[in-house]
């Protein structure tokens, strides 16, 4: 039997995971206990300069991290003692721009933590995933809502690590007066809606999923969707091209598909804003908390037969399906993705958000990057992963997470020592975090 789900579930949750340990007491989950660890304590100076950016392959948002030494200021004469760092980056325009608040509202976090000494500025960028570097500054990590392949790393003299830093959920948002937050829909339903034979929302394939709810009398269909590469566009095609053979074969999944019609739009804010103004409208959009004005949220069956939304939890135990998968025990990310998540409320259109860079941060910037402020880099990727987006990474992923940047090096020793929150060692084969 179908959960009933009301208006408040559909709501993306706030960054909070106290809301998170409630909605998943509601749901029957029993989760660990997380706790929270200062980073500062093994900290003396500086952040790290943040250039967030595309550059080589495909579009896939990841950059050519391969551009000589970062900043060139005086990183060392910056302390936690008064004296603010102010840390400038840029993303893709194929990256949802809610990331930008994130990576910024982060930060914030982190230096609420350390004395006030970290500071991150993240712009968006114009462009189809490739952007250039400004400024004197070359990046020292590099985020994308999807791992880079083997082409995008094989050509850098120095090895790059990748791991995952957050959890987030791509949303189908639609506008119809009087039938209210979460119809349901299925990626057969959705298929039929982007493919242009689903034009009216009485059909017999939306009726069918939302028995007593009345769909007569609605305005036509509007399929929006993206006309530029974004990774939300990706999350939806692979979902697809998982779930319906034909969509599979017939357009197929990427950050950028030849749509067989419909209203397209060159950002969120656009697409929020066509959808919120076009009765009959359907679109879809990345969430990082927060709320979307005048659109309502669909849910999405599961491979059970049940529906999900794009909350806390239902994201949470999606992810949590894969933690057995040799991609996630091994930290091996290539090709990894969410799409077709198995079992009874795991949302099907869950999002990971990761950051690449280099394996020897003394070696890679030939010293130009301090000890310390590679020290404060790490901590700070490290506090990425206690902030969740919408969801709370699960204790494979951050497992995982832990495991890279503790084999992270500075001229071939090792920069920073994370444990598992319970206090216990992490080593490379695995374990579980709490939360």
């Amino acid at each position: 039997m179908a959960r009933e789900s009301t208006e408040e579930e559909l709501t993306p949750p706030e960054q909070d995971e106290a809301e998170f340990a409630t909605q998943a007491r509601a749901a029957g989950i029993t989760l660990p206990r997380r706790a929270r660890r200062d980073p500062a304590g093994a900290l003396v100076v500086v952040v790290a300069v943040i250039v967030l950016a595309a550059g080589i392959g495909e579009i896939t948002g990841w950059i050519d991290p391969r551009t000589p030494a970062p900043y060139n200021g005086n990183y060392l004469d910056q302390t936690c003692m008064g004296v603010p760092v102010q840390s400038a980056g840029g993303i893709s325009s194929a990256v949802d721009p809610g990331l930008v608040a994130w990576l910024e509202g982060a930060g914030e976090n982190m230096s609420a933590a350390v004395g006030g000494c970290f500071s991150v500025s993240v712009t968006s960028e114009s462009g189809d995933g490739y952007l250039s570097l400004f400024g004197p500054a070359a990046p020292e990590f590099v985020a994308s809502y999807g791992p880079p392949s083997g082409a995008d790393t094989a050509g850098h003299s120095n090895p790059v690590a990748v791991v995952p830093i957050t959890l987030g959920a791509v949303a189908i948002v639609y506008n119809l007066a009087g039938v209210g937050a979460g119809l349901r829909l299925n990626g057969t339903v959705l298929a039929g809606i982007y493919d242009g034979t689903i034009t009216s929302w009485n059909a017999p394939a939306i009726v069918d999923l939302n028995p007593g709810v009345s769909l007569s009398g609605l305005p036509p269909i509007t399929a929006v969707h993206f006309a530029t590469g974004q990774a939300s566009t990706e999350a939806l095609t692979e979902y697809l091209s998982a779930d319906v053979p034909s969509w599979n074969s017939s357009i197929g999944s990427g950050m950028n598909v030849s749509w067989p019609g419909g209203v397209a739009e060159t950002s969120d804010a656009a697409m929020v804003q066509e959808v919120s103004s076009t009765p009959g409208a359907v679109g879809y959009v990345e969430l990082f908390g927060g709320s979307l004005p005048g659109l309502e949220v669909a849910q999405i069956e599961d491979s059970a037969g049940d529906f999900a939304s794009p909350n806390a939890v239902d994201t949470w135990i999606a992810a949590s399906s894969f933690e057995n998968a040799s991609a996630v025990r091994n930290g091996s990310w290539e090709g990894f993705s969410l799409a077709g998540a198995g079992g009874a409320g795991a949302y099907p259109l869950g999002v990971l958000t990761y950051v690449g860079l280099f394996r020897d941060l003394g070696v890679a910037y030939s010293g130009t990057l301090s000890l310390a402020d590679a020290g404060w880099l790490l901590s700070y990727l490290y506090w990425l992963t206690l902030q969740p987006a919408v969801a709370p990474l699960p204790p494979a992923y951050s497992t995982a997470t832990v495991n890279a940047l503790n084999n992270e090096t500075y001229d071939g020793s090792t920069i920073i020592h994370l444990e598992n929150e319970n206090g216990e060692d992490n080593d490379s084969g695995g374990g579980t975090d709490e939360f």
